[in-house]
Formats: C-alpha cells, structure tokens, sequence
C-alpha cells in the first residue's frame, strides 16, 4: 500500500487569474469500478485518458485531480512550446540526441495542436518565434555555438544583434540572441483548461479529489476522502509527486521556479514593451530568467529556484522585481500583479521516465521544464503502450532513462552547492 499527500501552492497561478472565472467538476463520492484511472490532470493526464478512449471507446475511464484545473502545475509554466527540443547548451556532442528525440517532439506538438485547432480552445497559442537571449560572454557563447550546430541540423533560426533585440523587446539588456523561428507561444492555463473541458463526455472527470492509499489485493484499489475506485489499469500522471505513492524516490525532484506578471500597463508604459505583439525570451543559462510579453500591455518574468518546497512569498516578489527592473528600467514603476511559484519534476541526467511500473500500473513525467509538449507526447504514448498499440522501442533509446540521485540528506546538499555554483555561473543571465 503507498500513501500520497498534497501540496498546495503559496499562492493562485497568475495565468488562470487573468481568465474568467471556470466551475471545477465535482469531487468523486462513493465506489467505482473503471478500467482505466488516470491520477493527474495536467498534460500527461489529461493526454493518457484522451488517447486511451480513442483507442478503446468502449473502455471507462475515470481522471482525477487532487487541485483545481489550470491551478496545478500545468497552468503555472511560462506558456513556452514547440516541435522541437535542444538542452539549454546545445553543442555538437549532444546534437544527435537532439535529432533522435525530434521526430517524437513533433508527434507531440501537432497531436496536441491539432487538438487545439479541432476543439477551438482559445489559448493564445501562436507562432511567435522565441529568442535565447545572451547578456554575458559565457552566454553569448552558448548561443552561437548552439548557432552553429542548428546550421549543420538544418534548423530554421537566425542570430538577432542587440540593436534589434532592443527594438523587439524594449531593452537593452541583453547582447544578442538566437532566433528559433519555430517556437510558440501561449497562455497555459487557458490551454490546461480547454483541454480538460474538451475531454469526451464518456471520461468521467474529478477535481479536488485526492488519491490518499493505492493497494492491489487483486485490482487496483484507490483510496480517496469520500471514494474508492477499483481499476483494472492505473496512470500515474503525477509528475514529481509520484514520489508520494513510494516511486522514482531515487530517481527525481520537485524544483520550484517562480513567475509574475505586471498590472495593466498604462497605453503610454505599454508601447514601450517592444515593437512586436508577441516576443518571448529563453535564457542560455539553467539559472537564467524568462521574459515575455503577455499581452498588448503586460510582460513576465520568471526566475528563482528552491529545492522540494516553496520560498517565501516576500522574499520571491522582491527578486522577481529586481529582475524584471534590471531589464526594463524605464517601467520599475509597473508592478508586478501577479507572483506565484511552480513545481518542475527534474531528473539528474534530463531524461524522463515512462513506461510500465508494475501489473497495471504505468507513469510518466519528469519532463524537467518541457512539459507541455513532452507531457502529451508521454501521455500519449502511455496510452497506446497500455492498450497494445505502436512500437515504442525508439522512444526509450531517444530519450533514456532517468539516472540515479544520492539519498538525502547528500542530495539536499549536493542540490545547494550546485546551485551556488550554477547562479555564479550565469552572472546576469539571471
């Protein structure tokens, strides 16, 4: 039998405050018997229980969520995606792994596009285009090198000199950047919650219900306040809280990184965020901060990292405002509306973990920051495992397995001295 707690954020995702208000489904009441229980209802979730009723309709499937959909983890990322990966430091020792992983990255990307497209879910998602900005020498570096090997892989992209940067995003901050033309942007809560609301009617969904025990005397049984569901197959769509139900505990860590968005700027604040409608910034550096314009008159700034739990409130505000100063000086009178924190499911070597965990019982996640297109393509994926479906043996070779972590107390430290480290390293990439 394994036990499973929640976490609860510190405070609301920025993202899902900006939409209309959303009635969640109501909390699952009494028994049931299913052949299939997805716990999680973010983009792994929510893609393991649409492609397994596209493959078995007949198949009752039941998706439960311990929070509120676009609350979770899902509505709280920065709304970055596209059909293709690189690492932050892409080089020509690791570009290989880049073009075996790519064409999986792009099954992903237009399954969950053509899904947005099919059900009309207005989440902003645009080809926007999206630059690795460098604002120190080592960063600088990075991106050209990453230039050069894109030039060899036959990826669209192009360096953007300060000059032009500065006119794209108002700010002078940064030296140069790297221009991945097929990169997009969108709103994560709005996307999280279309596609939950767009699930088929036949897939029983449930919010604020947590799975407390999960035991097998024969069938799964799952424990929840107030119900109990017995499921012949079981998703863990859980990403690093999998660890509560006793698995992967060697394996990943829940890293929070924290964002915020501005007020609503006044018109004459917000025609000087850049002349482009939609901009967005990677950094060169794991520590790096993210920037993007939200909308014709907001900008977000995400940074800041703490290991297994959240920092303070106050302490994260006064960063983030630091940081999002530092690059547009002329708005430090903007404040920042929105701050709130969110969990990273990370893995020591970046891989993420899939597949089979024992009779009935399958998982995925540790998608270590890419989760929205990563996620669906794993959900996806998982599904077709689960009922027969597809070759998988190229996924596992594209992607690996994740590697092993010390036990605490020698992770815990081992995590903080690196950390020391990695901010010193990237300077004012943060």
């Amino acid at each position: 039998m394994t036990r499973s707690k929640v976490h609860e954020f510190n405070a609301p995702s920025g993202w899902n405050a900006l939409l209309p208000p959303r009635r969640p489904t109501e909390p699952i009441r009494g028994k049931h018997r299913v052949k299939y229980a997805v716990v999680g209802a973010g983009y792994t979730g929510t893609a393991a229980a649409r492609r397994l009723h596209e493959l078995d309709p007949a198949g009752d499937i039941m998706l439960v969520d311990a929070g509120t959909v676009g609350e979770g983890s899902s509505g709280r990322n920065s709304g970055f995606t596209r059909p293709l990966e690189f690492p932050m430091e892409l080089t020509r020792a690791n570009a290989g792994k880049v073009a075996k992983i790519k064409p999986f990255y792009e099954e992903g990307f237009y399954w969950l596009k053509d899904i947005v497209e099919r059900h009309g879910i207005d989440c902003g998602l645009v080809r926007a285009g999206v630059i690795r900005g460098a604002a120190t020498d080592l960063g600088e570096s990075r991106i050209r090198t990453a230039s050069a090997v894109m030039d060899e892989l036959g990826y669209e992209h192009r360096i953007v000199p300060r000059e032009e940067l500065n006119d794209r995003v108002a700010t002078a901050y940064y030296r140069c950047g790297l221009l991945v033309t097929d990169s997009y942007l969108l709103q994560p809560a709005a996307l999280i919650r279309g596609l939950v609301d767009n699930l088929p009617r036949e897939i029983a969904v449930h919010e604020g219900s947590t799975v407390r025990r999960m035991s097998r005397p024969g069938k799964w049984v799952l424990e929840l306040d107030g119900a109990t569901i017995e499921a012949d197959q079981v998703v863990l769509a859980t990403n690093a809280y999998v660890k509560h139900f006793g698995y992967l505990v060697d394996r990943t860590v829940a890293t929070y990184t924290y964002a915020a968005i501005t007020e609503a700027m006044a018109p004459e604040d917000a025609a000087r965020t850049g002349s482009m409608t939609h901009w967005g910034i990677l950094p060169p550096h794991k520590m790096g901060t993210t920037c993007r314009r939200v909308s014709e008159n907001r900008l977000m700034v995400r940074s800041l990292a703490s290991y297994e739990g959240e920092l303070r409130p106050d302490v994260v505000k006064a960063g983030l405002t630091d940081i999002f100063r530092a690059r547009w000086p002329h708005l430090a009178h903007v404040k920042l509306e929105h701050v709130w924190g969110g969990a990273t499911a990370f893995t020591m070597n970046g891989s993420p973990w899939w597949g089979k965990f024992d009779e009935g019982l399958f998982s995925a996640g540790g998608c270590n920051g890419a989760g929205i297109t990563k996620g669906t393509l794993l959900g996806k994926r998982l599904a077709e495992l689960m009922t027969g479906h597809g070759d998988h043996s190229g996924l596992a070779d594209a992607f690996g397995e994740p590697s092993w972590l010390a036990p605490e107390p020698f992770r815990r430290i081992g995590y903080h001295v690196i950390a020391r480290k990695e901010r010193k390293l990237a300077g004012a990439e943060r």
